[in-house]
């Protein structure tokens, strides 16, 4: 019996083509509730971004597992709280004031910045459709929690980051940006933070995802769903493939799975 459902934002929940959630997959959501299964949010992005964008509508959540599992929360506050290593950090710094055409996107919990401004910083925000953050120096990533640093590199360049990082796990989600966040399993890790807190087996659990950060929480979880525009390494993973998020994939994959009533999509 499922009791929960986690489910990854872009390329989900959300299309980059429409950038907010669909009516029918808010109302499923609601539904969801409804039929007492909880559903948390599992994505890498920030908390602030969920809130500035408005893509998730009016929906409520029981949980949220942002930042590739690094700080999860619900309104009763934080229960997973886990932040890079300082001296991780410190590292990066060096290899972004050595490397100056460089532009880095760091991620707190309730403040994001970038440490410079190029062409790929304007690429990859029109791929994120988020307004660009503000521009800070690197050192403030010494003066605080940060849960996620995302270097702007392509694959050759990416070793100058992950090789100075050795208390670090990353994954890539764009041919310009890496995730880079303390060394762990991603979102498995705030998957099972949650079943924890919540009393919950991972037979009891579902998720849907499309990319590659998702991998390791569809490996977790009971039933996984990969969406139709999934990677393919996600497709193959996955027990059951949907349709695509334009097509209301969660939606049709919810009345396959008899969680919501066989009403036409």
């Amino acid at each position: 019996m499922i009791r929960a459902i986690f489910f990854d934002i872009d390329g989900t929940m959300v299309s980059y083509k429409n950038k907010i959630m669909s009516q029918q997959l808010r109302d499923d959501l609601f539904a969801l509730q409804r039929a007492g299964i909880r559903i948390f949010v599992c994505s890498g992005r920030a908390p602030q971004d969920l809130e500035s964008t408005g893509m998730l509508r009016d929906v409520v959540f029981d949980g949220y597992i942002t930042l590739n599992g690094q700080c999860c929360f619900n309104a009763q506050g934080v229960y997973r709280d886990n932040p890079l290593p300082l001296e991780d950090l410190r590292n990066a710094k060096d290899v972004l004031e050595a490397h100056p055409e460089l532009a880095a996107l760091v991620e707190e919990n309730g403040v994001s910045y970038l440490t410079c401004h190029n062409r790929r910083v304007d690429e990859v925000f029109e791929f994120l459709h988020t307004k660009q953050y503000p521009v800070l120096s690197a050192q403030r990533m010494l003066e605080g929690k940060v849960y996620q640093f995302i270097p702007l590199v392509n694959q050759e360049e990416e070793h100058l980051f992950v090789s100075v990082m050795p208390g670090c796990s990353y994954s890539r989600w764009h041919p310009l940006g890496i995730d880079v966040m303390s060394k762990g399993e991603g979102k498995a890790d705030g998957i099972r933070a949650t079943m924890a807190h919540y009393g919950l087996s991972p037979e009891e659990t579902m998720a849907f995802g499309d990319g590659e950060n998702d991998l390791t929480m569809m490996a977790l979880v009971g039933t996984s769903v990969a969406m139709g525009g999934a990677d393919q390494r996600v497709k193959e993973l996955a027990d059951y493939v949907t349709a695509t998020v334009e097509e209301e994939g969660i939606s049709k994959a919810l009345r396959h799975f008899s969680l919501l009533p066989a009403e036409s999509v």
